[in-house]
């Protein structure tokens, strides 16, 4: 029987749609072209442009970003934890004889 290596990277997101993007890129994208669903709303229309404008730039930033190895959608959630979490600070005496 002939045994045959499969190469694989944990590492890097599987690409399931046409070969480039992946399922979390995908919702992302559905994510941020469903923001233009504020078009509907009664707000002023500069207010509805610069709303969507953050909205998708936003996710854009998740969908394609990268800070290191880490996508950036990860990187702004542990962001917010970090602001949000209480921070213990000990403070230990050195002694010195």
């Amino acid at each position: 029987m002939r045994v045959f290596k499969v190469p694989f990277d944990i590492k890097r997101e599987e690409k399931i749609f046409g070969g480039y993007l992946s399922l979390r890129q995908v919702v992302y994208l559905m994510l941020g072209a469903s923001s233009l669903s504020l078009f509907a709303t009664p707000l002023p229309i500069a207010l509805k442009i610069l709303l969507i404008f953050f909205i998708i730039s936003f996710f854009l930033l998740c969908t394609f970003l990268k800070i290191g190895e880490q996508n950036f959608d990860k990187f702004f959630f542990y962001f917010i934890k970090y602001l949000f979490r209480k921070k213990y600070f000990v403070y230990k005496r050195c002694l010195k004889w």
